[in-house]
């Protein structure tokens, strides 16, 4: 569905979630995969990623959108993941594909997965 080019409408979703026991043996190439996997479910386009591994934990990864980013941080100090989406409507209604990503990190991260997304913080804004 087009959207209206006199407006521009951004998606933000964000989330602490406690993370499964399975996600404290990944490694940061594990982590961009997740972010490729659920970019190309959600049937956005990646124009650029980037990782870190902290010492002597921890990983942040992002994957840059031509829709905008996504990104994230585990901390394994505190079992936690904590996860920035940030998408914006330019030629379609972007909306769904920002839940679907939602719902992609959910599932494959948390150890207590939400499917109604209620864990996450939602917001939509108009200019």
């Amino acid at each position: 569905m087009e959207c209206d080019p006199t407006r521009l409408t951004s998606h933000h979703f964000i989330a602490v979630l406690p993370v499964a026991q399975s996600v404290y043996q990944w490694r940061e190439a594990d982590f961009v995969n997740l972010l490729r996997t659920a970019v190309q479910q959600a049937q956005l386009t990646i124009v650029g990623e980037a990782a870190f591994s902290f010492t002597p934990t921890g990983v942040s990864a992002v994957a840059l959108l031509a829709e905008s980013h996504i990104a994230l941080h585990f901390w394994p100090e505190h079992g936690k993941v904590t996860i920035d989406i940030h998408i914006c409507d330019y030629s379609d209604r972007n909306r769904q594909k920002a839940e679907t990503l939602a719902q992609q990190m959910t599932e494959k991260l948390s150890r207590s997965p939400d499917p109604n997304l209620q864990q996450w913080q939602q917001f939509s804004t108009q200019g």
